[in-house]
């Protein structure tokens, strides 16, 4: 059976996004209207990062940044990992994992078309990895 890709999952028709120079306040007003836990941070049509609710706890909350004074681009996680929207959903569960990611930019070529959130993940292909997991698991110790 064919691994199902990345675009499948995506369940946003709009895109969540912001240019770097608005204010912590507005990307979080954009967040709170959407029901996301992130904003894409372009400048013009170029993914330049991303600032998720993480960013707005630790680098301004809990820094005592002025939200209205604060600019995006000076808070975001800079040039963000990205997936391709034709990679199979496996690929961005291993990333997110791997690197500890809640929040995976999905792009069409050099073009973001949404984000994949951990919470966007079916729980059916999250128990399909588990088992294949433990096969591999199984076919190593048997191995040794």
């Amino acid at each position: 059976m064919p691994e199902r890709p990345v675009r499948e999952i995506l369940s946003r028709d709009t895109l969540v996004a912001g240019p770097p120079e608005m204010t912590v306040r507005e990307a979080a007003r954009r967040m709170a209207e959407h029901v996301c836990g992130s904003i894409l941070v372009l400048d013009g049509e170029t993914l330049v990062g991303i600032f998720t609710e993480r960013d707005l706890l630790v680098r301004v909350i809990a820094a005592g940044r002025d939200p209205d004074a604060t600019r995006v681009a000076e808070v975001m996680t800079r040039s963000p990992d990205t997936i391709a929207a034709g990679a199979p959903v496996k690929e961005a569960i291993r990333r997110m994992d791997e690197f500890g990611y809640k929040h995976l930019p999905v792009m069409e070529g050099d073009r973001v078309v949404g984000v994949i959130a951990v919470e966007d993940i079916p729980i059916g292909e999250l128990v399909g990895m588990s088992e294949e997991l433990e096969e591999r698991h199984r076919l190593a110790e048997r191995m040794w």
